[in-house]
C-alpha cells in the first residue's frame, strides 16, 4: 500500500524543472531516425538523428554525404545543450548554443549562442541561433541562423521522413 503522505514529500523535492527539460529532450528524442529537406543553393540536406550515451544524449548528422557536421544535444539542468561541431570555418569549430528554462513539450524548442571554442575572431562566421520547430511526427523545421561580421542568414529546412 502507498503511503500519501511519503509520496507529496517526494513530489515536493522533485526538480520541475528536470521534468520539464525532459519532455523536451524526449520531443527530441523522438526525432530518431533519417530526415530529408531541400536548401536551396545547397541541395538535399539529411538529419540522421540518434540517442547516444545509453539515452543520454542525442546526436544529429546533418549535411550531405560529402559535407556534413555533427550536433549533440544534452539536458543542462533545466535547460537544453546543443554542442555543435561547425565545418563552416576552414579551421572548424565548435559553438554551444542553450535554452533557456523550459516549459512542458514545447512546440518549439529555441537555442542561443552562449560560446564557442576554435573561434579564431567574434566576427568569425558562427551559428548563433537555432530553432526547431515540431509539426507532426512525420515532418520538422529547423532555422539556422548563421552571423558573419554582424550580418545573419537563416539556413531554413522542413524535414520529412
Amino acid at each position: 500500500m502507498r503511503n500519501p503522505a511519503a509520496l507529496l514529500l517526494l513530489a515536493s523535492f522533485a526538480d520541475p524543472g528536470s521534468a520539464q527539460t525532459a519532455d523536451a529532450f524526449d520531443h527530441l528524442r523522438s526525432l530518431a531516425g533519417e530526415w530529408h529537406a531541400d536548401l536551396p543553393g545547397f541541395g538535399t540536406m539529411t538529419a540522421s538523428i540518434r540517442a547516444v550515451s545509453n539515452g543520454k544524449a542525442i546526436e544529429e548528422t546533418l549535411g550531405t554525404a560529402s559535407d556534413n557536421e555533427i550536433s549533440i544535444y544534452t539536458r543542462d539542468g533545466g535547460k537544453l545543450l546543443v554542442t555543435h561541431f561547425c565545418a563552416l570555418t576552414p579551421g572548424g569549430h565548435i559553438a554551444r548554443l542553450t535554452t533557456g528554462p523550459l516549459a512542458g513539450s514545447p512546440k518549439q524548442i529555441e537555442f542561443t549562442f552562449a560560446g564557442a571554442s576554435n573561434l579564431h575572431r567574434p566576427a568569425a562566421p558562427h551559428m548563433r541561433q537555432l530553432v526547431i520547430e515540431f509539426t507532426d511526427a512525420e515532418h520538422f523545421t529547423e532555422k539556422w541562423t548563421k552571423t558573419e561580421a554582424g550580418k545573419d542568414t537563416i539556413f531554413e529546412m522542413h524535414f520529412h521522413r
